[in-house]
């Protein structure tokens, strides 16, 4: 049966690289129950969410105008698989730079939500 209004992965990034002031990067999440997501972390300013994969054969994905909501939808699916073959895969994503994701994580950011932006 073939998927319909799937979007298609861009194989790179924009050409203008990785803008860490124009991120609000959670920290990464580990996942060690996951047999297919390595880890994840939502940017709340960009509103995109970044999984790396445990086959590791590539940076991971960016799904992109991800809304808070549909991010909390994932963390909390039994199975993050699951949940990226049946919701995230409807989002548009693209490969992750290596820049993305090594960019650091807002140390001032302390709880998952909108309401807990940086503080300070």
């Amino acid at each position: 049966m073939a998927r319909q209004n799937v979007p298609q992965v861009r194989q790179q990034t924009s050409s203008e690289g990785y803008d860490s002031f124009k991120s609000d990067l959670g920290p990464w999440v580990e996942t060690p129950n996951s047999t297919r997501v390595s880890r994840y972390r939502y940017d709340y300013y960009n509103r995109a969410l970044q999984v790396q994969w445990t086959n590791q054969k590539n940076h991971g994905y960016i799904y992109r105008e991800m809304e808070y909501e549909d991010m909390r939808g994932f963390v909390r699916a039994v199975s993050k698989g699951q949940r990226v073959n049946s919701h995230l895969n409807q989002f548009e994503y693209d490969l992750m730079s290596p820049d993305e994701v090594d960019a650091p994580s807002n140390v001032h950011r302390f709880g998952q939500g909108p309401q807990s932006r940086a503080v300070g």
